[in-house]
């Protein structure tokens, strides 16, 4: 039988980073039988790099043991340039369909709403095309006020999204709301429209627990505040405006008023609302919260296993109802410790699963929840660690691979 081509194709999985979702289903579809190319862009998303430079239209790389090809695009600075870019990437995997191995299977992230581009590799060569739905735009881009409802720009990026979403052999969804969001639409068969819901799976931002366990053995951070006796809590994450942190300082400054003594929240990230945290903790003169700067994906694990105690927090924002999958979440569970959330999103995991508790996004809640955890039965404490660690199981993309599996195979859920 003819070894399967399969095309992962999402602009922003230049090969600098180990372990990204497309490595990693990259690693576990080759295992299968499949031989799996990643096409990405050669701008470095976030960063001044470009890994093309020459006029060269692409580049083969093997990285982290999967097969890159990196297209050339150029570089950006602003978001329009940005857009224009993305179109760019498209337009240059097509000129090229030529001289690259021929794919069976393309799935393409939606970002940017230009992988419309692939649905031509449908209609010139029958080939099957998935659709790797990572963000809900452009709905996330009314629930920032990017976008009027009923403007003209709204009508035509959501009339691309739903032709794509009609056209495309398959869908997954990185959140489990993905029917829900069809059918709000109106777009499914159900509802008069054109989109089986049948071809909708839904495949989250898991976790890769080999990985996981071999950085927490191999990565070790020294660090006093870790190896103390205190009740250790940690947040990891952006530190932006949108990220809310300042609720955790607040929550920090509670704990403090009250006089708890064995408590100690750290924070691990970066964001240009940092400095403005730190300033506020120095001005209240919190001893309790200290912020440990940038955190190297590798050394989380780590961190993460000698802590007692995750904080998990978001925007409280309209897109929720369709649920969430942060990658911060699923390496909490990984680490086998409870989680304190501040967000309720329908399909919520922590709370469902007894893998913690959520709170209400105040730092008085917060507070009350940390305080809760560092007090709590050991065998109710220990139920929680280990139905985080059970989660963590589920999740682990060598069993969230199937879903990806059965959509390249045609197999409707």
């Amino acid at each position: 039988m003819k070894q399967k081509v399969i095309w992962l194709v999402n602009q922003y999985a230049a090969p600098v980073q180990k372990r990204t979702r497309q490595t990693v289903l990259s690693q576990h579809l080759e295992k299968q039988g499949y031989k799996v190319y990643i096409l990405c862009g050669s701008k470095i998303h976030g960063a001044d790099d470009n890994l093309i430079r020459d006029k060269h239209a692409y580049t083969k790389v093997k990285f982290d043991g999967a097969r890159f090809i990196v297209i050339r695009i150029s570089d950006y600075s602003s978001q329009i340039k940005r857009v224009l870019v993305s179109i760019e990437f498209q337009r240059r995997i097509w000129r090229l369909r030529n001289q690259l191995p021929k794919p069976d299977v393309i799935v393409s992230d939606f970002a940017g709403l230009f992988g419309n581009v692939f649905l031509k590799w449908k209609k010139a060569y029958g080939t099957r095309i998935i659709y790797d739905v990572l963000d809900l735009w452009p709905e996330d881009f009314l629930d920032v006020g990017f976008l009027k409802k009923n403007s003209i720009p709204a009508k035509i990026l959501f009339g691309m999204e739903h032709k794509a979403y009609r056209e495309a052999d398959n869908l997954i969804f990185s959140m489990d709301g993905g029917r829900d969001y069809v059918m709000e639409k109106g777009w499914d068969i159900g509802s008069g429209g054109d989109v089986d819901l049948n071809k909708i799976g839904a495949l989250n931002n898991g976790v890769d627990l080999e990985a996981v366990d071999r950085n927490r053995e191999e990565f070790v951070v020294h660090d006093t505040d870790l190896e103390s006796g205190k009740f250790k809590v940690i947040y990891l994450g952006s530190i932006r405006r949108a990220n809310n942190v300042d609720l955790i300082v607040e929550a920090a400054k509670i704990l403090q008023q009250q006089g708890v003594e064995n408590i100690i929240i750290l924070i691990y990230g970066d964001g240009d609302y940092r400095e403005n945290l730190e300033n506020k903790a120095a001005r209240l003169k919190l001893s309790n919260i200290k912020f440990k700067g940038k955190l190297d994906v590798e050394y989380a694990p780590y961190v993460l296993s000698r802590c007692d105690l995750n904080l998990f927090n978001f925007m409280n924002a309209p897109i929720c109802r369709f649920g969430l999958s942060p990658n911060k979440l699923f390496m909490y569970f990984a680490s086998g410790r409870p989680v304190l959330s501040m967000v309720r999103p329908k399909y919520e995991l922590v709370e469902s699963r007894e893998c913690g508790i959520v709170t209400d996004n105040t730092p008085q809640a917060v507070a009350e929840g940390i305080v809760r955890f560092s007090q709590m039965d050991k065998t109710e404490y220990e139920k929680y660690c280990k139905n985080c660690r059970l989660v963590a199981e589920e999740y682990d993309y060598k069993n969230l691979v199937r879903v990806l599996i059965n959509q390249i195979e045609g197999k409707f859920s």
